[in-house]
C-alpha cells in the first residue's frame, strides 16, 4: 500500500475532467490537482516553454509527496512527457492522447472525426496517431479554436458555447463519421451538448477513463494502491484562485474551496 497522493495536472480547468474519473474508478486515493491558469493555453507556447513549465509543475507535486503523475492535458503529453519521463526517471506518468485508435476499431462508416486544439490539430503527434492507426479512415480533423477558452470560463450552457460549438461540428455533420473523439481533456465537459448535437448516429468517446483505467493498472504492478478512509483533494493554481475553485465547483459539481496560489 501507498498512501501517497496522485498528482494530475492541466494547463487550466480541463484537467478535471480526468480527475473526477480517477476519483470515481478508485475512490481511496488522494488527489493533488495542479492547475497552470497563469500560463493558459498552452497551445501559443513552443515546446521548450512547455518542458519548463511542466518540469517546474512535476517538481512542485513531487514537493507535496506524490506517488504518480498524470499530465491530463494532451498539449503537455505531446510535447513535453517524454522530456518529464527523462527527467524524473523513477516517476510514473500517466499522459493523454486522443482516442484514434478506438475510433479506427469501432467506426462502421469508415470516417472518423478529432475535436481537438488547433495547436494539436496541427500537430506532427496527430499525424502520426493517423498514420499510424488509421491509415485506411477518412479523417475530419477539427481544430476547435475558442472552445478550451469558453470551458476554462465556466460557459458550458451559454448561447455563445452552442453557436461555437454548432461552427465546429458542422464539418462532422457534413461528413458520414459515426465516431467522434474528444482530443482536449475540457471537451468532455460538452460531451452532453457535442452527443446533442450530433445526434444518436454518432458515438463520442474521450480519454478520460482510459487514462484512469492506465493509472490503476500501473498501480496494481507496483502494488501502490491506497487504503485512505478519507481521502484528501487538494487543489493549487498558478492563476486566480477564487475564480478556479468557483470554476471548479460548477463542472464537478463539488465544493473546491482553499485553492493554494503557486508562483512558478
Amino acid at each position: 500500500m501507498d498512501n501517497r497522493p496522485i498528482g494530475v495536472f492541466d494547463s487550466g480547468v480541463g484537467g478535471l475532467s480526468i480527475w473526477r474519473v480517477i476519483r470515481k474508478l478508485l475512490p481511496q486515493e488522494s488527489l493533488v490537482f495542479f492547475a497552470d491558469s497563469g500560463h493558459v493555453p498552452y497551445g501559443e507556447k513552443s515546446t521548450e516553454e512547455l518542458a519548463d513549465l511542466t518540469g517546474r509543475i512535476t517538481a512542485f507535486l513531487l514537493d507535496e509527496g506524490c506517488k504518480m503523475i498524470v499530465v491530463a492535458c494532451n498539449t503537455a503529453t505531446v510535447h513535453a512527457i517524454d522530456h518529464l519521463r527523462k527527467r524524473f526517471s523513477d516517476v510514473p506518468f500517466v499522459g493523454v492522447v486522443p482516442v484514434v485508435k478506438t475510433l479506427a476499431s469501432r467506426t462502421r462508416t469508415g470516417t472518423i472525426a478529432v475535436l481537438s486544439t488547433p495547436a494539436t490539430a496541427d500537430s506532427p503527434y496527430l499525424a502520426n496517431l493517423i498514420g499510424e492507426f488509421a491509415p485506411d479512415k477518412r479523417v475530419v480533423n477539427v481544430g476547435c479554436d475558442g472552445l478550451e477558452d469558453l470551458v476554462e470560463a465556466g460557459n458550458i450552457r451559454t448561447q455563445q458555447t452552442t453557436a461555437l460549438l454548432e461552427k465546429h461540428l458542422a464539418p462532422v455533420q457534413a461528413s458520414d463519421a459515426d465516431v467522434v473523439g474528444l482530443g482536449c481533456t475540457h471537451y468532455p465537459f460538452l460531451r452532453s451538448r457535442i452527443k446533442s448535437l450530433l445526434g444518436p448516429g454518432v458515438r463520442v468517446y474521450d480519454p478520460s477513463r482510459p487514462v484512469a483505467r492506465r493509472v490503476r493498472q500501473l498501480l496494481r504492478e507496483s502494488e501502490s494502491f491506497a487504503s485512505n478512509a478519507d481521502p484528501e483533494f487538494r487543489f493549487f493554481t498558478t492563476g486566480d484562485t477564487e475564480l478556479f475553485g468557483s470554476v471548479a465547483s460548477k463542472l464537478l459539481r463539488f465544493p473546491v474551496a482553499d485553492v493554494g496560489y503557486v508562483d512558478l
